[in-house]
């Protein structure tokens, strides 16, 4: 396993512009905060409430990234959560009210992110807030969330550490207000590991943004390949900075090194730009195997370059697996729409507006606290599959990796075949049994 430097080390706990002057109060606990909840007491800030259980909408709020080198990303999300809002509004609303969604640009910035979200709570009055794509936005988001005791349904940012209690890793920043739908990076790199099992391939390097996600990725893939006892030797690591033009060098070091594997987790525009670089350098011919682990991210540009076929990819969520109604209807409904298959940035938003109405509706109220005491542990059915939210807020959604193909039919790249893991609480933590990396599930 590569050793870091004491400087590097720093590097890998420096997330991409998180620095807040924003003072933040430590959540309650969860069993304290239910049975405050269910004593009626107030926990609200003022003026945070998110308005009145009898307003005549409901107002929920989003946050992405929709400019930018990553804007196809807040994009997908915008087209997900705008089909499940007039899917609702059209078939009675939630409670007889409609749903109205209010969606912010974040610019991948924590700065951004967080006066956002207070403007939403604080100017717009939402009931809920829903988003995120970048995982040191998150982590720098999570702990506000808490102080405006506003619920917080993350589709996208992957880090382990939002949902991973406070106090429980130095990172950690989890707590009663935040929740994701999505895979976390723990449960996608778990996947990562498996897959890599079946390979062969035994020196491994990766190429991952030069942030908390980069490094994470790195990480996680290490420690759970240790801990599935795959026959692994990490060789290699470059990690250039966000929105790079010239991959050239990270290449080149990467290519000197002579790999049999890469794992990136490279993503956006980013992802794109690195791709055409690596097949001109002639990265594909000398490289045997690359995981891209963020790979079926975004709805690639006509102009971009496509992921390689026969390499490996994941993603969050699959168009055509689970084949169920509830998959088929949406992947088809949202074809016909927007001529391309859908993302997961686009389903993890449709089945956020979808997680709230449920919780409104079940309890009765858009009050934070019967929000959150509803989502805790919730049971779920979307176009993922069935779910259900662990004890850390986290879904507990299969990780899913597959071979990259082209499908000519749909005129987009496909995992075929694809692979599904179950990537739940046991089996994360029997892999990282003997790691310092929290599960976050």
């Amino acid at each position: 396993m590569v050793t870091a430097s004491p400087d590097e080390e720093n590097k890998r706990n420096r997330t991409r512009d998180i620095e807040t002057n924003s003072e933040s109060r430590s959540p309650v606990g969860r069993r304290r905060f239910l049975q405050a909840a269910g004593a009626g007491a107030t926990v609200a800030l003022a003026g945070c409430s998110g308005g009145s259980g009898d307003d005549d909408v409901v107002r929920l709020g989003a946050t992405y990234i929709l400019s930018g080198f990553a804007s196809l990303y807040g994009e997908a999300a915008e087209r997900g959560l705008e089909m499940a809002q007039s899917e609702i509004n059209d078939n009675g609303g939630i409670d007889g009210r409609d749903v109205e969604v209010t969606v912010r640009d974040t610019e991948a910035s924590a700065d951004t992110a967080i006066q956002q979200m207070r403007s939403l709570v604080e100017e717009d009055n939402v009931h809920g807030l829903f988003g995120l794509d970048s995982s040191g936005v998150a982590q720098a988001v999570a702990p506000q969330a808490a102080q405006l005791q506003m619920p917080y349904m993350i589709t996208h940012a992957a880090t382990p550490f939002v949902t991973s209690p406070e106090g429980e890793h130095e990172d950690s920043v989890g707590n009663d207000y935040v929740f994701r739908d999505s895979n976390s990076l723990s449960q996608d790199i778990y996947g990562a590991a498996l897959t890599a099992a079946e390979l062969d391939a035994t020196e491994w390097a990766t190429i991952g943004p030069d942030y908390a996600f980069g490094y994470e990725t790195w990480d996680y893939f290490q420690d759970f390949c240790a801990g599935l006892g795959v026959d692994a030797e990490f060789t290699a690591e470059q990690f250039p900075p966000l929105e790079t033009g010239d991959y050239t060098p990270y290449i080149s070091s990467i290519l000197d090194a002579e790999p049999d594997a890469v794992l990136t987790p490279l993503w956006g525009a980013d992802l794109t730009t690195f791709i055409g670089q690596a097949e001109d350098a002639g990265w594909f011919d000398q490289i045997d195997h690359t995981l891209f682990s963020v790979g079926m991210g975004t709805d690639l540009a006509s102009d971009g370059n496509p992921l390689p076929e026969g390499e490996y990819a994941s993603t969050r969520y699959d168009p055509f697996v689970p084949d169920t109604e509830a998959n088929n209807t949406f992947r088809d409904t949202y074809y016909e729409e927007y001529d391309a298959l859908p993302t997961y940035n686009a389903e993890g938003a449709y089945r956020a507006v979808y997680l709230y109405k449920e919780a409104i509706e079940s309890a009765g109220s858009t009050e934070a606290s019967a929000l959150v005491e509803e989502f805790t542990g919730m049971e779920h059915a979307g176009p993922v599959g069935d779910y259900q939210f662990s004890e850390t807020n986290q879904a507990t959604v299969s990780s899913i990796w597959g071979t990259v193909s082209y499908d000519e039919e749909w005129e987009s790249n496909v995992l075929d075949p694809v692979n599904r893991y179950e990537a739940g609480p046991d089996e994360l933590s029997e892999a990282l049994a003997d790691s310092d990396l929290p599960t976050g599930i």
